[in-house]
Protein backbone atom coordinates (compact mmCIF):
# COMPACT_ATOMS: atom_id res chain seq x y z
CA UNK A 1 0.00 0.00 0.00
CA UNK A 2 1.14 3.55 -1.07
CA UNK A 3 1.93 5.11 2.07
CA UNK A 4 0.57 9.10 2.66
CA UNK A 5 3.30 11.48 1.63
CA UNK A 6 3.97 15.02 1.90
CA UNK A 7 4.97 17.24 -0.83
CA UNK A 8 7.26 19.11 1.82
CA UNK A 9 8.42 15.18 2.39
CA UNK A 10 8.72 14.44 -1.32
CA UNK A 11 10.61 16.93 -2.72
CA UNK A 12 12.57 17.75 0.59
CA UNK A 13 16.56 18.95 0.54
CA UNK A 14 18.98 19.53 2.98
CA UNK A 15 20.51 22.23 4.03
CA UNK A 16 23.96 20.48 4.67
CA UNK A 17 23.86 18.60 1.16
CA UNK A 18 22.98 21.08 -1.25
CA UNK A 19 25.42 23.47 0.73
CA UNK A 20 27.87 20.98 0.20
CA UNK A 21 27.27 20.18 -3.57
CA UNK A 22 27.02 23.70 -4.75
CA UNK A 23 30.13 24.86 -3.10
CA UNK A 24 32.12 25.76 -6.05
CA UNK A 25 30.04 28.28 -7.24
CA UNK A 26 28.00 29.33 -4.56
CA UNK A 27 29.10 30.37 -0.45
CA UNK A 28 26.05 29.34 1.80
CA UNK A 29 25.27 30.58 5.46
CA UNK A 30 22.03 30.08 6.95
CA UNK A 31 20.36 31.29 10.46
CA UNK A 32 16.88 31.59 11.65
CA UNK A 33 15.36 30.62 8.31
CA UNK A 34 17.19 33.40 6.60
CA UNK A 35 19.78 31.87 3.83
CA UNK A 36 22.80 34.17 2.38
CA UNK A 37 23.64 32.82 -1.01
CA UNK A 38 27.04 34.18 -2.59
CA UNK A 39 28.23 33.62 -6.00
CA UNK A 40 32.20 32.86 -5.82
CA UNK A 41 34.94 32.05 -8.27
CA UNK A 42 37.81 29.95 -6.36
CA UNK A 43 36.95 32.08 -2.99
CA UNK A 44 37.08 35.72 -4.57
CA UNK A 45 34.91 37.70 -6.57
CA UNK A 46 32.65 35.56 -8.85
CA UNK A 47 33.88 35.60 -12.82
CA UNK A 48 31.23 34.52 -14.82
CA UNK A 49 31.45 30.89 -16.37
CA UNK A 50 29.02 28.66 -18.35
CA UNK A 51 29.35 26.11 -14.98
CA UNK A 52 28.41 29.23 -12.94
CA UNK A 53 25.60 29.91 -15.33
CA UNK A 54 23.88 25.75 -15.26
CA UNK A 55 24.93 25.83 -11.65
CA UNK A 56 22.27 28.19 -10.34
CA UNK A 57 19.27 26.49 -11.82
CA UNK A 58 19.79 23.44 -9.63
CA UNK A 59 21.07 25.35 -6.93
CA UNK A 60 17.83 27.64 -6.52
CA UNK A 61 15.66 24.53 -6.94
CA UNK A 62 17.84 22.66 -4.12
CA UNK A 63 17.46 26.46 -2.03
CA UNK A 64 13.52 26.25 -3.09
CA UNK A 65 12.96 22.88 -1.83
CA UNK A 66 13.95 22.97 1.88
CA UNK A 67 11.23 24.10 3.68
CA UNK A 68 13.39 25.71 6.35
CA UNK A 69 14.27 28.31 4.24
CA UNK A 70 12.64 30.93 4.50
CA UNK A 71 14.31 34.34 2.88
CA UNK A 72 17.52 34.61 0.66
CA UNK A 73 19.83 37.07 0.02
CA UNK A 74 21.60 36.84 -2.53
CA UNK A 75 25.00 38.46 -3.40
CA UNK A 76 28.53 38.24 -4.51
CA UNK A 77 31.85 37.76 -3.13
CA UNK A 78 34.37 40.81 -1.71
CA UNK A 79 33.75 43.74 -3.79
CA UNK A 80 32.65 42.52 -7.17
CA UNK A 81 28.75 41.35 -7.76
CA UNK A 82 29.91 40.07 -11.49
CA UNK A 83 32.60 41.72 -13.36
CA UNK A 84 34.37 39.86 -15.52
CA UNK A 85 34.24 36.33 -17.46
CA UNK A 86 35.74 33.39 -16.47
CA UNK A 87 38.25 32.99 -19.67
CA UNK A 88 39.51 29.86 -18.79
CA UNK A 89 35.99 28.28 -17.77
CA UNK A 90 35.07 29.07 -21.07
CA UNK A 91 38.31 27.32 -23.22
CA UNK A 92 37.46 24.39 -20.47
CA UNK A 93 34.17 24.17 -22.30
CA UNK A 94 35.52 24.54 -25.65
CA UNK A 95 34.33 27.91 -27.03
CA UNK A 96 37.41 28.58 -28.11
CA UNK A 97 36.40 25.83 -31.16
CA UNK A 98 34.20 26.74 -33.90
CA UNK A 99 30.79 27.16 -33.15
CA UNK A 100 28.13 25.21 -33.93
CA UNK A 101 24.54 24.28 -33.35
CA UNK A 102 25.00 22.80 -29.49
CA UNK A 103 26.73 25.70 -28.40
CA UNK A 104 24.41 27.75 -29.49
CA UNK A 105 21.12 25.61 -27.94
CA UNK A 106 22.17 23.72 -25.48
CA UNK A 107 23.94 26.57 -23.65
CA UNK A 108 22.67 29.87 -25.03
CA UNK A 109 19.35 29.08 -25.12
CA UNK A 110 18.42 25.89 -22.79
CA UNK A 111 20.93 27.53 -19.68
CA UNK A 112 19.25 30.94 -20.28
CA UNK A 113 16.02 30.00 -20.71
CA UNK A 114 15.48 28.62 -17.58
CA UNK A 115 18.48 30.50 -15.55
CA UNK A 116 16.04 33.82 -15.29
CA UNK A 117 13.21 31.72 -14.02
CA UNK A 118 15.89 29.84 -11.69
CA UNK A 119 14.73 33.36 -9.44
CA UNK A 120 11.82 34.05 -10.66
CA UNK A 121 9.77 31.33 -10.03
CA UNK A 122 10.86 30.76 -6.45
CA UNK A 123 8.41 31.38 -3.49
CA UNK A 124 10.69 32.59 -1.16
CA UNK A 125 11.20 36.00 -0.93
CA UNK A 126 14.54 37.15 -2.21
CA UNK A 127 16.79 40.08 -1.43
CA UNK A 128 19.78 41.25 -3.66
CA UNK A 129 22.77 43.14 -2.02
CA UNK A 130 24.71 44.16 -4.94
CA UNK A 131 28.21 44.49 -3.74
CA UNK A 132 29.91 45.93 -6.23
CA UNK A 133 30.22 46.39 -10.33
CA UNK A 134 28.11 43.98 -12.89
CA UNK A 135 28.99 44.41 -16.32
CA UNK A 136 26.21 40.92 -17.38
CA UNK A 137 23.07 39.14 -16.49
CA UNK A 138 21.79 42.17 -14.45
CA UNK A 139 18.40 40.31 -14.19
CA UNK A 140 20.17 38.18 -11.15
CA UNK A 141 20.04 41.60 -9.13
CA UNK A 142 16.96 43.62 -10.33
CA UNK A 143 14.03 41.06 -10.35
CA UNK A 144 14.27 40.39 -6.63
CA UNK A 145 11.74 42.03 -3.95
CA UNK A 146 13.91 44.41 -2.47
CA UNK A 147 17.17 45.54 -4.06
CA UNK A 148 20.01 47.25 -2.08
CA UNK A 149 23.39 47.72 -3.52
CA UNK A 150 26.86 49.57 -1.93
CA UNK A 151 28.29 52.81 -3.35
CA UNK A 152 30.65 51.20 -5.07
CA UNK A 153 28.37 49.06 -7.26
CA UNK A 154 28.15 50.10 -11.09
CA UNK A 155 26.13 48.56 -13.95
CA UNK A 156 27.09 47.85 -17.02
CA UNK A 157 26.01 45.73 -20.04
CA UNK A 158 28.68 43.58 -21.79
CA UNK A 159 26.34 42.16 -24.71
CA UNK A 160 26.51 44.30 -27.66
CA UNK A 161 29.86 46.07 -27.30
CA UNK A 162 31.73 43.80 -24.84
CA UNK A 163 31.05 40.20 -25.92
CA UNK A 164 29.51 41.45 -29.43
CA UNK A 165 26.52 39.71 -29.25
CA UNK A 166 22.88 40.54 -29.20
CA UNK A 167 21.46 41.61 -25.71
CA UNK A 168 18.82 39.46 -25.58
CA UNK A 169 18.58 37.28 -22.44
CA UNK A 170 16.57 39.38 -20.61
CA UNK A 171 18.34 42.23 -20.20
CA UNK A 172 16.36 43.85 -23.61
CA UNK A 173 12.94 43.20 -21.24
CA UNK A 174 14.77 44.64 -17.79
CA UNK A 175 16.15 47.51 -19.75
CA UNK A 176 13.05 49.04 -20.72
CA UNK A 177 10.91 48.54 -18.01
CA UNK A 178 13.44 49.92 -15.90
CA UNK A 179 14.69 52.64 -17.64
CA UNK A 180 12.44 53.43 -20.12
CA UNK A 181 12.55 52.49 -23.77
CA UNK A 182 15.04 54.94 -24.90
CA UNK A 183 16.86 55.55 -21.93
CA UNK A 184 17.31 51.72 -21.84
CA UNK A 185 18.00 51.26 -25.55
CA UNK A 186 20.73 53.72 -25.16
CA UNK A 187 22.57 51.93 -22.22
CA UNK A 188 22.66 48.31 -23.74
CA UNK A 189 24.05 50.05 -27.56
CA UNK A 190 26.35 51.96 -26.13
CA UNK A 191 27.48 49.94 -22.85
CA UNK A 192 27.66 52.92 -21.12
CA UNK A 193 28.53 52.63 -17.15
CA UNK A 194 25.61 53.26 -14.38
CA UNK A 195 26.95 54.75 -11.14
CA UNK A 196 25.07 53.85 -7.58
CA UNK A 197 23.64 57.03 -7.38
CA UNK A 198 21.71 56.45 -11.06
CA UNK A 199 20.46 53.22 -10.08
CA UNK A 200 18.89 54.99 -6.86
CA UNK A 201 17.87 57.72 -8.15
CA UNK A 202 15.83 56.11 -11.54
CA UNK A 203 14.53 54.11 -8.99
CA UNK A 204 16.55 50.59 -9.98
CA UNK A 205 17.67 49.65 -6.38
CA UNK A 206 16.14 50.82 -3.18
CA UNK A 207 19.09 51.86 -1.08
CA UNK A 208 22.71 52.32 -1.58
CA UNK A 209 24.24 51.50 1.29
CA UNK A 210 28.29 51.84 2.12
CA UNK A 211 30.44 48.51 1.05
CA UNK A 212 31.47 47.45 4.51
CA UNK A 213 27.71 47.36 5.57
CA UNK A 214 25.93 45.77 2.73
CA UNK A 215 25.15 42.04 3.99
CA UNK A 216 24.40 43.63 7.94
CA UNK A 217 21.75 45.86 5.94
CA UNK A 218 20.79 42.50 3.56
CA UNK A 219 20.07 40.40 7.25
CA UNK A 220 18.37 44.09 9.11
CA UNK A 221 15.77 43.56 6.41
CA UNK A 222 15.52 40.20 6.27
CA UNK A 223 14.92 40.55 9.38
CA UNK A 224 12.26 43.26 9.82
CA UNK A 225 10.44 43.29 6.93
CA UNK A 226 10.16 39.53 6.12
CA UNK A 227 10.80 37.74 9.44
CA UNK A 228 8.39 39.74 10.98
CA UNK A 229 5.27 38.42 8.94
CA UNK A 230 3.52 34.92 8.76
CA UNK A 231 5.04 32.32 5.66
CA UNK A 232 1.85 33.11 4.18
CA UNK A 233 2.08 36.49 4.30
CA UNK A 234 5.62 37.11 3.10
CA UNK A 235 5.36 34.12 0.25
CA UNK A 236 2.19 35.58 -1.28
CA UNK A 237 2.89 39.19 -1.30
CA UNK A 238 6.17 37.94 -2.88
CA UNK A 239 3.76 35.90 -5.74
CA UNK A 240 1.84 39.09 -6.46
CA UNK A 241 4.55 41.16 -6.27
CA UNK A 242 7.13 39.34 -8.89
CA UNK A 243 4.30 38.18 -11.02
CA UNK A 244 4.72 40.72 -13.90
CA UNK A 245 8.22 39.66 -13.97
CA UNK A 246 7.56 36.34 -14.75
CA UNK A 247 5.34 37.29 -17.46
CA UNK A 248 7.33 39.75 -19.21
CA UNK A 249 10.29 36.77 -19.32
CA UNK A 250 7.74 34.44 -20.13
CA UNK A 251 6.61 36.45 -23.53
CA UNK A 252 9.89 37.88 -24.30
CA UNK A 253 12.83 35.96 -23.27
CA UNK A 254 12.65 33.08 -25.89
CA UNK A 255 12.40 35.55 -28.36
CA UNK A 256 15.35 37.67 -28.01
CA UNK A 257 17.82 34.49 -27.18
CA UNK A 258 16.51 32.85 -30.71
CA UNK A 259 18.21 36.37 -31.43
CA UNK A 260 21.23 35.85 -29.94
CA UNK A 261 21.61 32.45 -30.35
CA UNK A 262 21.43 32.51 -34.05
CA UNK A 263 24.13 35.89 -34.34
CA UNK A 264 26.59 34.13 -32.67
CA UNK A 265 26.63 31.47 -35.64
CA UNK A 266 27.68 34.38 -37.24
CA UNK A 267 30.41 35.77 -34.84
CA UNK A 268 31.26 34.32 -31.76
CA UNK A 269 34.18 36.58 -30.32
CA UNK A 270 35.94 33.41 -28.70
CA UNK A 271 36.92 31.73 -31.73
CA UNK A 272 37.87 35.02 -33.36
CA UNK A 273 41.74 35.53 -32.60
CA UNK A 274 42.05 38.35 -34.67
CA UNK A 275 39.52 40.43 -33.58
CA UNK A 276 38.53 39.57 -29.87
CA UNK A 277 40.07 38.57 -26.49
CA UNK A 278 37.88 37.42 -24.00
CA UNK A 279 41.49 36.96 -21.31
CA UNK A 280 41.50 41.21 -21.87
CA UNK A 281 37.59 41.62 -21.32
CA UNK A 282 38.47 39.93 -18.06
CA UNK A 283 41.16 42.22 -17.43
CA UNK A 284 39.05 45.14 -18.61
CA UNK A 285 36.26 43.72 -16.06
CA UNK A 286 38.30 42.53 -13.27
Amino acid sequence: MTRKISSKEMYRTHFEEYSARWADYFTMRREDGIIEVRMHTDGGPAAWSLELHRALIPAFADIGHDPENEVIIFSGTGDKFLASMDHEAWVRQDFHKPYDFKKGYDYWYTDQVHEPFAMLMSEIPIIAAINGPFFIHQELGLVNDIVICSESTTMTDGHYTGMGIVPGDGVQTLYRELLGHNRGKYYLLTGKTISSKELLDWGLVGEVVPDEQLIDRAWEIARDVFMTRSRSHRRMTRALLVQPWRELFIRELPFGLSMECWATHEYWPLADEAGYDMGALKKKGG
